[in-house]
């Protein structure tokens, strides 16, 4: 079993530098919370309890992966991604779904649990959900959504879960209807780009496509959106100047402080929203 002291580790494997050496081994750890204690109540930010020492230099703080990780570099941020992945799923598959034997024991580095009575074996899944950036058919537009788990005028792409026996191609016209009530150019769907999405188990694979933005009204479905509107290019591109985590609300209302004449702000560099975004 891959435990130390009761802690759950987890084999990410290594990093390779180019002197043709084995490189650095990676591991991560799931700690749970009676391993931490809170320092604020907004689950952004969390430290170790160092019981055995008075020195504050040891300390070390965790970060809300979902909204920090894509202000890391992009290895670090992949790195931060999969631990948190592996962690996710560990937390989710204590018990064994056949015969609800467990704790399940956690084997192969960290990467598979096994039932300790049916000795069946179990390993991370992802969940297939599409994420797209919709134009205008002039190109000068996109659209662009806010919902109740964002900060108010953050605005970013739609995305949604894949139904079972759907394909990509058609969850991004059923989503995009189904949110905005807006129809696309079906034959417009193009692949762009994917991301794991640990949050808690999505696999987001990022698509581009065209509608009309004349023709079509707005009718945002409010159980899933709060708001939805078409930008323009100067829009984006002075929300694009804003740095830093601006999924944090924080983050995001200080920006609209410090420029009054900001209309909205959109996801970070390092996010696939926000590389088509940019794409865009």
């Amino acid at each position: 079993e891959e435990t130390i002291n009761n802690k759950e580790f987890t084999f990410l494997g290594k990093i390779n530098n180019n002197e043709g050496e084995n490189g650095t081994t990676l591991f991560s750890v799931n700690l749970q919370e009676e391993d931490t204690k809170k320092v604020e109540k907004d689950d952004t930010t969390i430290l170790i309890d160092n019981n055995n020492s008075d020195d504050q230099s040891s300390s070390l703080s965790f970060r809300n992966t979902r909204t920090t990780a894509p202000l890391f570099s992009p290895l670090h941020n992949e790195i931060a991604l999969q631990a948190t992945a592996y962690a996710q799923w560990q937390r989710r598959s204590m018990y064994c779904s056949i015969c609800g034997g467990g704790p399940m024991l956690l084997i192969d580095g960290g990467t598979c649990r096994q039932c300790p009575q049916c000795r069946t074996k179990s390993w991370p899944r992802q969940d297939p959900s599409m994420i797209t950036v919709i134009q205008s058919r002039c190109g000068n537009k996109i659209l662009l959504a806010n919902s109740a788990r964002h900060p108010p005028k953050l605005y970013t792409v739609l995305a949604g879960f894949v139904e079972a026996g759907e394909t990509f191609e058609s969850c991004v016209a059923r989503e995009t209807l189904e949110e905005t009530g807006v129809y696309i150019d079906v034959d417009s769907v193009q692949y762009v780009a994917s991301q794991p999405w640990p949050f808690p188990q999505s696999s987001m694979i990022g698509f581009a496509a065209t509608a009309d933005a004349e023709n079509q009204p707005i009718r945002i479905d409010p159980k899933e959106l709060v708001s939805a509107a078409w930008f323009d290019r100067d829009q984006i591109e002075r929300a694009s100047r804003i740095e830093g985590p601006t999924m944090q609300k924080e983050v995001a209302r200080a920006a609209f402080e410090n420029d009054p004449k900001l209309d909205i702000v959109i996801p970070p560099k390092g996010v696939i929203a926000r590389k088509l975004i940019d794409g865009w």
